[in-house]
């Protein structure tokens, strides 16, 4: 990541998906950042984090950031494909082992693979599934944010679901009743949610549901996106001895020696990478998006500083 993005033309997208309509900025952007997404989940597969990570990209580049995004080749799908305003996607040639996950993803995921009663939902298809229940239970052992939970209780069910991850920051307590990840705490849970239902306790499905349509947008949640890379932006950028003292002050004795010691492997091989591809045989890519890429013009990034000044235009 880094701040300014280089100016460049580009090819015009091959492929689309739904538009994210543009809007201006609410406020005067002064630095803006390169953001790389990496994810094994993505178009033309259709789910949750592949809905989630096109729409915060494309609100990300409204915003006047150049945004692009690595994942796997899917069948011919290879090689560098423009999606929706010019959001560049590069489909690595790696070998996809199991619901298209590679490995490294496939081995972080091993305690997620559970079975499937209703097999896999067209997205348009959820709400009516959904609608048909009072409560939803979600078992995960490791989570990032959970889409499905917003969903559910979007839809106005009571939500029973672990503790991890990011799940206790996506809804307040009256919507969601949290469980440790084990089989009795999870029942004693489930048994709280019936109880509450059956006693008429739960609030009426559509007030629920006109609750949590507030909480999210997607460009309220790339405005936040947008927060953390301009912190992490402006900090300074430790030096390889520093970062060693770090590892092993606040790792532990033992894991921290161990981080170390695998920071530094990792450091000689980038440089043995450098050393073997270096960086002037690497062709410049395409900026398709960013303060001066190809699609920029589609967003101006930048509101009128006084009624003399308009918004710069791109070649």
């Amino acid at each position: 990541m880094a701040c300014r993005g280089g100016g460049g033309h580009g090819q015009r997208p091959s492929a689309s998906l739904s538009h994210v309509s543009p809007g201006r900025l609410s406020t005067c952007r002064t630095c803006t950042h390169n953001i790389c997404m990496v994810s094994d989940f993505f178009y033309p597969n259709m789910g949750g984090v592949e809905g989630h990570i096109y729409q915060l990209s494309q609100c990300l580049i409204e915003r006047g950031h150049k945004v692009i995004i690595v994942t796997h080749a899917y069948g011919n799908r290879k090689g560098i494909r423009y999606l929706t305003n010019g959001l560049k996607v590069y489909y690595l040639p790696l070998k996809v082992m199991y619901n298209q996950s590679t490995a490294t993803t496939l081995f972080h995921s091993l305690p997620l693979l559970r079975v499937r009663l209703l097999g896999a939902l067209e997205h348009k298809d959820v709400r009516n599934v959904l609608v048909q229940g009072h409560i939803f239970l979600n078992t995960s052992l490791t989570e990032a944010f959970c889409m499905a939970i917003v969903e559910a209780a979007s839809c106005g069910l009571q939500v029973v679901s672990t503790r991890v991850g990011g799940i206790p920051e996506v809804l307040p307590e009256n919507l969601i009743i949290l469980c440790e990840p084990s089989v009795k705490s999870l029942c004693e849970g489930l048994e709280k949610a019936v109880s509450q239902l059956k006693s008429g306790a739960l609030p009426p499905p559509e007030n629920i549901h006109n609750i949590v349509k507030t909480f999210y947008t997607w460009r309220n949640v790339a405005e936040r996106t947008e927060k953390v890379y301009d912190q992490v932006a402006g900090e300074a950028v430790l030096s390889m001895d520093k970062r060693l003292d770090r590892l092993t002050s606040q790792c532990g004795p033992l894991t921290g020696c161990i981080f170390a010691l695998l920071a530094v492997f990792s450091f000689f091989f980038l440089i043995f990478l450098r050393w073997v591809t270096p960086d002037s045989t690497i062709d410049v890519a395409v900026d398709a998006t960013g303060p001066k890429g190809a699609w920029t013009h589609q967003y101006p990034y930048r509101k009128k500083v006084d009624e003399n000044s308009e918004v710069p235009k791109t070649r």
